[in-house]
């Protein structure tokens, strides 16, 4: 009896030390790179055999997939086992794109009607993308419009012959002749109990879309352990790729400094862990790109970095700053707060200078929520608009409402992120949380 009670005390307290063991040396290795790579000159061969990287069409895929039915109401379709807009990029692949033209369009109103067609499906990109994009994305060949942009895929479901590229600025529409379309897996796919259905409207107002959550919204909360980079190791990967030269460390006050030559440099804040590299090796030299060639290129640039990209994905083109940015996405939601910014920024100037900005940190894998909590139900985005009117803010002022998640440490472990359901507000060129704004905080 006696060794039955020792053994259930020993059990538990043993357990609970190899773990605090485990987290304590992740914790040493992390905050100690250094006791890893005194030389200024790291090994990456290790590091860099290990790197997983997503292809571009897994990149730049729609983070939408938005359901009209036949009355004309949309629902944001989201299935939290498997991600429905692949299931639609596997499928659009197998179809045969073998024609593209211009459809003629006299006004915003004709526009909106098929944006918001009965019985369709629609594929949202949260920026504009390019018809050369769309080839590389879903396998096919068009040949004409390739620079042509556009930001949405509707995808009429009694038409067996077309989809439609719509560009909101220029409220502009492609017709592409297809195929072998066929919807048969995609219908078996969207009618299974995991899949879950959100009352939106789309909007179309002043050449731009927005969604509009019609109703309250429950959302899930989500905990994921915390990876960090080796900033070390990242500083020979993006300074000395090539294992010939040696990169000199410079302490500042909350701040590293990582240089090679006087051509390429790297900047970590020690206390945010965001990092800022520079490249000035083609400084001087003109260039032009194409928001296509953008999008290529600096998806090289991103896999380069070396990040963990099982979440990543592309969010926009910032063209006064020719600026291409991605964000962490969950179930098809941006994450926010990750960085000042919360977004990984490459920026390719006209006059070849080349800057990445972004966070040493980034999800790992999921762990079971802490709390009681484990679903929030928002308000509507209209009640969220009323109330910020009401609060004092200017509707002038006023940019997207987006539904994200709030990136934030976890109260019991520096090793966890929160990740919390919210509206984000764009206001004066910056994202804020509704509830900030509202609290004036």
């Amino acid at each position: 009896m006696m060794t039955r009670k020792l053994s259930r005390l020993i059990l538990p307290i043993v357990l609970g030390f190899l773990i605090l063991l485990s987290v304590g040396l992740s914790v040493y290795i992390w905050t100690n790179p250094s006791r890893y790579g005194r030389e200024s000159k790291v090994s990456t061969a290790s590091s860099d055999s290990t790197l997983a990287t997503r292809t571009m069409d897994d990149i730049y895929l729609p983070t939408q997939l938005v359901y009209t039915d036949t009355q004309g109401k949309q629902t944001l379709l989201i299935n939290k086992n498997v991600s429905l807009v692949s299931q639609f990029k596997t499928q659009i692949s197998k179809w045969q794109a073998d024609s593209i033209s211009k459809v003629h369009i006299t006004s915003s109103k004709s526009y909106t009607a098929l944006l918001n067609g009965q019985d369709s499906y629609i594929l949202n990109f949260p920026d504009s993308v390019t018809i050369s994009l769309f080839n590389t994305i879903f396998n096919q060949n068009l040949q004409h419009y390739k620079a042509s942009e556009f930001s949405r895929i509707v995808i009429p479901i009694n038409d067996t012959d077309h989809l439609y590229l719509l560009n909101d600025s220029k409220h502009q529409i492609y017709s592409v002749h297809l195929k072998k379309k066929t919807l048969t897996t995609m219908d078996k796919t969207l009618n299974t109990a995991s899949v879950k259905s959100i009352p939106v409207k789309m909007v179309y107002h002043n050449n731009s879309t927005y969604l509009d959550y019609t109703r309250p919204v429950k959302m899930q909360q989500y905990s994921y352990l915390l990876n960090k980079l080796s900033a070390s190791q990242l500083a020979n990967r993006l300074l000395d790729a090539d294992g010939t030269s040696s990169v000199s460390v410079h302490n500042r006050k909350h701040e590293q400094e990582y240089t090679i030559g006087s051509y390429k440099q790297m900047t970590v804040n020690t206390t945010s862990n965001t990092v800022k590299y520079e490249d000035y090796s083609d400084m001087g030299t003109k260039r032009q790109l194409s928001l296509t060639q953008q999008l290529h290129k600096s998806y090289n640039h991103l896999v380069s970095i070396g990040l963990p990209m099982d979440n990543i994905r592309y969010y926009g083109y910032d063209s006064v700053s020719n600026s291409v940015i991605y964000r962490s996405y969950v179930e098809g939601f941006p994450i926010f707060n990750q960085t000042e910014n919360g977004d990984v920024r490459i920026q390719m100037t006209s006059n070849s200078l080349d800057r990445y900005f972004f966070s040493l940190e980034s999800l790992q894998v999921p762990v079971p929520t802490t709390g009681k909590q484990q679903s929030v139900t928002l308000p509507s985005s209209t009640t969220v608009l009323k109330q910020l009117l009401a609060a004092g803010y200017k509707q002038s002022k006023l940019g997207s409402i987006e539904l994200g998640y709030h990136w934030s440490r976890n109260t019991s472990s520096k090793l966890v992120i929160d990740l919390n359901p919210t509206y984000y507000v764009y206001y004066n060129n910056k994202w804020r949380t509704y509830t900030s704004m509202l609290s004036g905080s």
